[in-house]
């Protein structure tokens, strides 16, 4: 415990309470575990191989050539990845997951796998390496902690941010095995859930703070990451079925006095076919208790379509048994659309406000150019 005590202060606040064979044999060690892992990190790009266009970073997850990445980061055609070594190989799109942003991507080339690490062990405070693409430079290695596992459906925290080309990349503990893939960074930002916007608010507002502070509109926070176990489920099933197929109902719900409600029922949906009704409250599903909507969303979510399912529902006083035959989750294009009969509150924005929200960017732009001219 002192030991490691010890590595941290020297790591963190550069003191010199290590003395300089601790500290060799320390990097001694880190060296040696990159060296272990950096065969099984790739850069993904798209475009020509004579002019890239860098986008992200993958994880070799078994030996046929399979490579875990995140698929808002790569184009469905042209890919190609670069090894630690700096061997360029054409790659395919396996298939991806839409919701979780996995995507599978496949060389015609054995590639080392990472190792997998057990997650029941991972504990806050463990030291973990992130290492992908970093502003560009392959195979980046930066130091990170464990800060805690996430309710949301199972994602792990990292206590620092992640940097622009970690998407995709892995995560490590000391012992040079996978947590996890880096997903996203949380943040703050005047674009969140617009990313057709994002690019052009970043480039284009600053805000002011002071006369001499300034910060832009988007502010990169902790980054999360998929833990390995997930990320090689969903993976093995891309690469079995091209996507991941998960349950649907067809039910917009809201959470009174600690009760799931029906608030209200897509038309033509699976749970109109079978008689659910707004205003019906969900009791249990499938013999299981419900006991708050995120459960409720994610056993639906988890049935495979087709399979029959059990919901017991309380309407007005009495219980009523209805089964279900779960079907298949549209598209987010599709889901998009059933956005017109949600309880009114937002979702991070609306069409018509995107819509003069990109007005207002275009006339921001050509007074810059006006600028620029004179």
């Amino acid at each position: 415990m002192k030991f490691i005590v010890r590595i941290t202060l020297v790591l963190l606040f550069s003191t010199n309470l290590l003395n300089s064979s601790e500290l060799n044999r320390l990097e001694e060690e880190i060296k040696k575990m990159y060296s272990n892992i950096s065969p099984s990190i790739v850069s993904v790009h798209y475009g020509s191989k004579t002019d890239p266009d860098f986008t992200g970073t993958g994880v070799v997850i078994d030996s046929k050539g399979h490579i875990v990445t995140i698929k808002r980061f790569i184009s469905d055609t042209d890919i190609w990845v670069e090894t630690d070594e700096g061997e360029k190989l054409n790659a395919k799109l396996t298939g991806s997951d839409s919701e979780t942003g996995i995507a599978v991507m496949e060389v015609e080339k054995s590639l080392k796998p990472a190792r997998l690490c057990n997650i029941k062990k991972l504990i806050p405070g463990d030291f973990l390496f992130v290492i992908g693409n970093s502003f560009g430079l392959k195979n980046g290695i930066s130091i990170n902690i464990f800060s805690g596992r996430r309710d949301d459906n199972s994602y792990l925290q990292l206590g620092n941010s992640v940097l622009p080309g970690n998407s995709g990349a892995g995560v490590f503990n000391t012992k040079g095995e996978l947590v996890g893939i880096v997903s996203f960074a949380l943040r703050t930002s005047l674009s969140y859930g617009a990313p057709e916007i994002s690019s052009v608010i970043k480039k284009e507002i600053r805000i002011q703070i002071s006369p001499k502070l300034e910060i832009s509109a988007d502010t990169e926070g902790p980054g999360v990451i998929i833990p390995c176990e997930r990320m090689l489920e969903l993976a093995n099933e891309i690469i079995v079925y091209g996507k991941i197929e998960r349950g649907w109902l067809g039910v917009f719900l809201k959470e009174e006095e600690g009760k799931v409600v029906v608030n209200d029922i897509v038309d033509n949906s699976p749970a109109q076919k079978a008689g659910i009704k707004k205003d019906d409250i969900i009791l249990d599903y499938n013999k299981k208790n419900i006991e708050n909507f995120r459960d409720f969303v994610k056993i639906v979510k988890e049935t495979k379509p087709g399979a029959t399912a059990q919901i017991t529902v309380k309407r007005g006083k009495k219980k009523k048994k209805i089964d279900v035959e779960i079907g298949k989750r549209p598209d987010e294009e599709k889901l998009y659309r059933f956005r017109e009969i949600l309880p009114p509150f937002k979702l991070f924005y609306e069409k018509d406000e995107l819509r003069i929200l990109r007005e207002e960017l275009e006339k921001l732009r050509e007074e810059l150019e006006k600028k620029k001219e004179d």
